[in-house]
């Protein structure tokens, strides 16, 4: 079992099979020592993930005596707002837990926003431990500063600070992510690579030793970071007005961003770019929308800040190839996401408003 290499408060453990075991011994051996004859245990997780798993994943907490609760979720498809977080707070509250006992996410990164929240809000926060199962998950789990919840067309409107007593992240549950939410994970990773070293995204193509991988992730997001937290949201405005258009449905979370991404970089790297999409999977063009229809949403959120002035992060004007954040009007904020959006337009203009 490695500890990975992260800024957070609290520790991220990596190691292949260990979720298995490791996860009741934090709670039952580790700082904390619950009592397994006193102590309640929910376990959040969807359907796909637990009908994997969560038999073999509870027998660590039956062999002490304690039977969990499983808590389904559906987070699917940007399913992550108050009426999921809601249904797990009526399961904390009918099995009468309280603040001393433990909340467990196993899933991907919807199960753990609305996990996280719960874990933040209930009984003025309860004990927490985050198990992410996909790529995206892994990657932001283990350094996440909020949980996230959306609010029908609105991504993440509702925040929390994400507080987990500890993090476990089990290359092995990998194995059986089928290709669209893989694939969905990988666009933090390019985007990482387009603002700092490019070497990252060889490594995620060659799909090698995941702990090494995190570790060089977790290191260059952090460069990124010290520079400008606000270099970390590159394409996230174009990415957010795709899924809302959609309402989280024909496009991921991880394929909106990719899609905003290609159309941010020069001309001269978008090729080498759309070769690597192609090996993940990832799409380059944006189908069944007019470019109309997104730049409607885009002005709509950009009206929703309640100024003129908005930050983009876009190339330096001198310096080519360097990422720098913008402060301009919204007039010449539109201009750039009219620029990007004619990038990965399909020419659909005709399509459904």
């Amino acid at each position: 079992m490695d500890i990975l290499k992260t800024d957070t408060p609290y520790n991220c453990y990596c190691g292949t099979g260990e979720a298995d075991r490791f996860t009741s011994a934090l709670i039952f051996d580790g700082r904390k020592r619950a009592d397994p004859e006193s102590v309640k245990i929910a376990i959040v997780s969807d359907r796909i993930v637990s009908g994997y798993y969560y038999n073999k994943f509870e027998e660590q907490f039956l062999a002490r005596g304690v039977k969990p609760v499983l808590i389904p979720v559906e987070c699917a498809g940007g399913q992550k707002g108050l009426a999921e977080a809601m249904s797990v707070y009526e399961y904390l509250v009918d099995f009468g837990f309280g603040r001393n006992d433990w909340l467990i996410a196993l899933g991907g990164g919807g199960i753990l926003d609305v996990t996280g929240f719960c874990a933040a809000v209930f009984d003025g926060g309860i004990n927490f431990i985050a198990i992410p199962t996909t790529p995206d998950s892994m990657y932001e789990g283990a350094v996440a500063k909020k949980a996230y919840l959306n609010s029908k067309k609105l991504k993440n409107a509702i925040s929390v600070p994400f507080k987990p007593d500890a993090v476990i992240i089990d290359p092995s549950y990998l194995k059986t992510v089928p290709d669209k939410i893989k694939h969905n994970g990988y666009a933090d990773i390019i985007r990482l690579g387009i603002l700092g070293n490019l070497n990252i995204l060889i490594e995620l193509v060659k799909n090698g030793n995941v702990r090494e991988f995190l570790n060089h992730s977790y290191l260059l997001r952090h460069q990124i970071f010290e520079v400008s937290p606000k270099l970390l949201s590159l394409g996230d405005e174009m990415a957010s007005a795709i899924e809302g258009y959609f309402r989280f449905m024909n496009y991921s979370e991880g394929e909106a961003l990719a899609l905003s991404l290609i159309s941010c970089v020069e001309d001269r790297s978008r090729g080498p770019l759309a070769k690597i999409y192609d090996i993940l999977g990832l799409p380059v063009s944006l189908e069944g929308v007019s470019s109309k229809s997104i730049m409607r949403i885009l002005n709509e959120n950009m009206r929703r800040n309640g100024n003129n002035e908005i930050e983009i992060v876009d190339m330096n004007d001198d310096e080519p190839r360097k990422w720098v954040v913008k402060k301009m009007n919204t007039a010449e904020a539109t201009e750039i996401f009219r620029r990007r959006l004619e990038v990965i337009s399909s020419g659909s203009e005709g399509a459904s408003e």
